[in-house]
């Protein structure tokens, strides 16, 4: 096996001031402060007794099924895919 001589470069491809663009940062900073804005919500909510009217009215409000905007309704799709394959069969098998 060989021996390569040591690497004495300091990693010189890489500045710090270039990690991240405006725009970037600009991101970054909103959504982090939606965050936080969003943890000191929940604490507030947990710290404060709530009566148990509000309690209801919170579980009452939640949605119970979440919607999916970017997944299609598979099992729709199956039901109505099985529906048309058996109507198909019985088609072909009642104009022999």
């Amino acid at each position: 096996m060989s021996v390569l001589p040591k690497h004495t470069d300091k990693n010189s491809h890489y500045d710090p001031n270039e990690d991240f663009t405006q725009d970037q940062m600009h991101r970054f900073t909103k959504v982090a402060n939606q965050a936080q804005k969003k943890r000191e919500i929940l604490e507030n909510r947990d710290e404060k007794d709530l009566s148990i009217i509000d309690a209801a009215r919170r579980v009452a409000l939640r949605p119970v099924v979440k919607p999916r905007k970017d997944k299609p309704n598979t099992v729709r799709y199956a039901v109505w895919m099985s529906l048309l394959c058996v109507l198909g069969l019985w088609l072909m098998y009642m104009t022999r």
